[in-house]
């Protein structure tokens, strides 16, 4: 299905009947990224899976900042008559549900593998960007940066270096809903330490670590994701 935002055709399915349960998929993926989530949710929940701008089947033309996506997501949930969702996002989406947690209402928060503090460069990196910075000077053309931003075009790459460069550390001391982080301890792209950190920054909340899981813990072990995430969908006390 889809419906317009600013512009925008928003591709979006619904699974389900209840309280609103919005996933928001990370960067180069689609809401299939959740297909064997959202029919092992409880009863009594309605999942909302989103194609986010500029992926799947949600095309734009111009980049995106973070603060402009989740503007679209805040007229997108009115016109759908989503009210106080719960908040699943993993990676980027991580980040989006955070500055709109922090922004609008929202009944419980679920970050998956999000970032959304932005890390020091080491020297390694620092001393690439500055050899990078000299070839360009001499018209010397190099393919440097994440597979992400390698990967993509110029408007996703604009809209990349936004939320890279974008600390959400303001936004996320706003937030006082019941917050669970579930972080695979082999992570190699938002570390453990960084959900750790993330978890300083939001009160009442509370990580929990998973074994021999990546950065898609969800799909490395779904049976037991699916305990953690259920487990927290049907409680009523806070973290």
């Amino acid at each position: 299905m889809k419906i317009k935002i600013e512009n925008i055709d928003i591709n979006y399915e619904t699974y389900g009947y209840g309280k609103p349960v919005v996933f928001l998929h990370g960067w180069g993926a689609n809401l299939h990224t959740f297909d064997r989530l959202v029919n092992k949710l409880p009863e009594g929940f309605m999942a909302y899976l989103i194609d986010l701008p500029g992926f799947g089947k949600t095309e734009i033309g111009l980049p995106l900042g973070l603060l402009d996506v989740t503007m679209i997501l805040h007229e997108l949930f009115i016109k759908l008559e989503i009210k106080n969702p719960i908040l699943i996002g993993h990676s980027y989406g991580g980040r989006l549900s955070i500055l709109y947690a922090s922004m609008y209402d929202v009944s419980k928060l679920v970050l998956v593998s999000s970032a959304g503090i932005k890390q020091k460069l080491g020297i390694n990196k620092k001393l690439k960007i500055r050899v990078y910075k000299i070839l360009k000077k001499c018209h010397i053309k190099i393919k440097m940066g994440s597979k992400d931003y390698i990967d993509s075009d110029n408007v996703k790459r604009k809209m990349l270096v936004d939320a890279v460069n974008l600390d959400l550390k303001a936004y996320m001391n706003k937030i006082n809903v019941p917050t669970l982080l579930i972080y695979g301890k082999d992570d190699d792209v938002t570390p453990l330490s960084l959900g750790y950190e993330i978890k300083e920054n939001i009160q009442n909340s509370e990580l929990i670590e998973m074994d021999d899981c990546g950065h898609f813990p969800y799909i490395d072990a779904p049976t037991i994701f699916m305990l953690i995430l259920n487990s927290f969908l049907l409680s009523d006390t806070n973290c």
